[in-house]
């Protein structure tokens, strides 16, 4: 899966779609007996079912899931060959999930979880789930298989190389262990009920309800009301809008981080000399700014301007690639 296929594996689905993302450092500590082990993997399908998480769930997994060993000789699918919960409902409901699973790379374009400029770690160990919940804006789920998993968030470590440095910045990753845990993600929980646009109009419409932290440009109305339809366009839209929203939701130093934001940057010195005036837009104050900041989705480029004492980014243009120096 390609970058400019506009993540094929996450737009495919119910645009309500709540990905439930295993987290495999969890299963690197095995219970001492059958029974623990068991016991950890029916707390962790009690979050698979619980009925707080609505619309259409997929369950996201290493290759490898069916073969994890939760104790010596016991492994998930043994798990679910031997599962009698005394409810025929809740195993059909499970197994359709772990049937259906997707795995990291089909959620989450290959080259993102395995780009050798970027590196996501939790305590030094590089992570794939973890990393994959937050990219698509999912939920990690884990076994409590110690207590560092018995939490509601998850402090991930983003590394990469900008010029000669090594630059990191920490990312908050939700999650649970326990379907307790699902009582600390309203906010999640609600936006996931939420139905989402099918086209452009209707994206502008309830473009404050979807994205309460972003703010628009008035030329930005024909830009995203012209998107149409479901097309790759449009799904490339909302996505990076909706990254935009989750970096402001999470925004936590007084500085807007860029790196913050994946797959967006700002302009060279030679773009913004030859076509400076191309992302110079009308603000809603009347003031002309410069949108530098740019993130790529597909073809289709996302221009914003940061307001780091209001932790609000303003969209300046929504549309196809503009003129760059090396054209």
């Amino acid at each position: 899966m390609k970058w400019n296929e506009v993540w094929t594996g996450f737009w495919a689905l119910n645009k309500m779609t709540a990905f439930l993302v295993f987290n495999e450092l969890s299963a690197t500590t095995m219970s001492p007996d059958q029974a623990g082990g068991k016991r950890n993997l029916d707390e962790l399908s009690d979050i698979l079912v619980d009925q707080r998480i609505t619309g259409k769930k997929v369950l996201v997994t290493p290759s490898s899931f069916l073969q994890l060993q939760v104790s010596t000789g016991y492994s998930v699918g043994r798990w679910i060959g031997e599962y009698k919960h005394g409810d025929p409902d809740r195993r059909l409901r499970i197994k359709t999930l772990v049937d259906r699973r997707m795995e990291f790379s089909e959620c989450i374009p290959a080259e993102h979880l395995e780009s050798g400029d970027v590196e996501y770690r939790f305590s030094g160990e590089i992570v794939r789930g973890l990393c994959t919940a937050v990219l698509a804006d999912g939920l990690a789920i884990s076994l409590l298989s110690t207590q560092e998993w018995n939490v509601a968030s998850v402090r991930i470590e983003k590394s990469w190389i900008a010029g000669e440095d090594v630059e990191t910045r920490t990312l908050d990753v939700l999650h649970a262990a326990r379907s307790a845990h699902l009582e600390d993600h309203a906010e999640w929980l609600r936006r996931i009920r939420t139905p989402l646009p099918t086209n452009g109009g209707q994206l502008w419409e309830r473009r404050a309800a979807l994205f309460p932290s972003l703010d628009f440009c008035d030329s930005v109305e024909d830009q995203v009301k012209g998107l149409g339809g479901d097309g790759r366009a449009f799904r490339a839209t909302m996505r990076g809008l909706r990254d935009l929203q989750n970096y402001c939701e999470s925004w936590s130093a007084g500085t807007f981080d860029i790196h913050g934001i994946n797959n967006a940057s700002g302009e060279s010195a030679a773009t913004l000399q030859m076509y400076g005036e191309e992302r110079t837009f009308r603000c809603p104050d009347g003031e002309y700014r410069l949108f530098e900041w740019h993130a790529k989705r597909g073809d289709t480029r996302i221009h914003f301007f940061d307001f780091p004492a209001q932790k609000r980014l303003l969209v300046g243009y929504v549309g196809g690639h503009l003129r760059i120096s090396s054209q």
